[in-house]
């Protein structure tokens, strides 16, 4: 019993320090690149769910160009298609919405383990070492992902 006590105990701390996403997460965006996750590690990470549908997503759009043109060689973000749209719809919605910044193809949020999406625009960061740092909720600026990079 005190062995069963003792695994059990070993385990839960194995659940706690974990990172947050699966060790072998691979991303893979629109043009079917695989990008691993730990591949990543050195820059900030943030992952973009957004909708066509969804006006603060659109407005934020401009923003998130702008920072990621001027953090590329500390951040990688990315855009997601909240409504996993066919392949071919994503990219119309990419281009005509000028999206500089990658896509994703799919939802990485299983194998991040980032639970349910509730809403849109949210914004996941992951700081250089991979770790979940937190999400971002609604319209951001370029002062709010300064700020969610930085420390």
């Amino acid at each position: 019993m005190q062995r069963l006590k003792l695994i059990f105990s070993i385990l839960v701390c194995l659940l706690i320090t974990t990172n947050g996403y699966s060790a072998n997460a691979v991303l893979k965006d629109i043009r079917g690149q695989s990008i691993p996750f730990d591949s990543l590690k050195g820059k900030w990470v943030l992952i973009n769910y957004w909708a066509s549908w969804c006006q603060p997503c659109l407005d934020e759009i401009g923003e998130l160009n702008r920072f990621y043109k001027k953090n590329k060689d500390r951040v990688a973000l990315f855009a997601v298609n909240y409504d996993s749209l066919p392949l071919a719809h994503q990219i119309a919605l990419i281009r005509k919405h000028n999206i500089s910044y990658p896509s994703l193809r799919s939802s990485p949020a299983r194998d991040l383990k980032l639970g349910d999406i509730r809403g849109v625009p949210a914004t996941f960061v992951f700081n250089p070492n991979g770790q979940y740092k937190g999400t971002l909720y609604g319209e951001q600026t370029l002062k709010s992902l300064n700020k969610a990079t930085t420390g």
